[in-house]
């Protein structure tokens, strides 16, 4: 489980209501539950706290709402990558199952740069370290320099999308980051993917955030 932060010099009390604040400033641009937003929150300090090295990397952003406030528990002095297709999610495949299958539909999850940009400026961390890569990942991957990643955020619902983003990024996660799925235990796709590539590289298990959604530190 996370080391949680040094409560003797923070009140527990005093950082719940800050988390709070900050949620409520997040608002409508995230559809991530507030458990996990949390789980991202001590992540971050935890990161911050051990000095590890490494940029912010979110794949699914939605309208920026987790990654403004990643950004934020960061104090703005990492580098951040976003990608997403600005499009809405693509159709589900085959490995997907019956139930995304059936809710599916063409726009779910649709936002723009400047939702992005909005909340982040909100946050008071809009800078030139946030780059936000607009595309399919199959096409923006390949063409996208990324740097060393202290927390890989992977909110991208369906198997395919997942399984690219774990074969793209993972081995970019420095010692001691994180890797964050959000859908994992939601969506059969997602949780199948984590599942076959976890599996393949002897890693595991994953911890749970609270509710759906699952997080791994990699280890030295």
């Amino acid at each position: 489980m996370l080391d949680y932060l040094d409560w003797s010099s923070v009140s527990a009390a005093r950082e719940s209501v800050r988390r709070y604040r900050l949620f409520r400033r997040v608002g409508t641009h995230t559809l991530v539950s507030r458990a996990k937003l949390n789980t991202l929150c001590t992540i971050v300090r935890q990161l911050e706290d051990r000095q590890v090295p490494g940029a912010i990397v979110e794949c699914g952003v939605f309208k920026g709402g987790a990654a403004a406030l990643m950004a934020h528990e960061a104090g703005g002095r990492r580098d951040v990558r976003l990608f997403d297709s600005f499009e809405g999610l693509p159709p589900p495949g085959e490995k997907d199952g019956n139930i995304a299958t059936g809710q599916y539909h063409a726009g779910w999850c649709a936002s723009t740069e400047e939702d992005v940009r909005a909340i982040f400026t909100r946050m008071g961390v809009m800078s030139d370290r946030v780059q936000l890569v607009k595309g399919w990942f199959d096409q923006t991957f390949p063409v996208t320099a990324v740097p060393p990643i202290a927390l890989l955020h992977v909110d991208a619902d369906w198997y395919d999308s997942v399984r690219l983003c774990l074969e793209t990024h993972f081995d970019r996660i420095v010692p001691g980051g994180f890797l964050v799925l959000d859908d994992y235990g939601r969506w059969e796709g997602c949780t199948r993917a984590a599942d076959e590539f976890l599996a393949a590289r002897g890693l595991g298990p994953l911890t749970p955030t609270g509710d759906v959604g699952h997080y791994l530190r990699k280890s030295a």
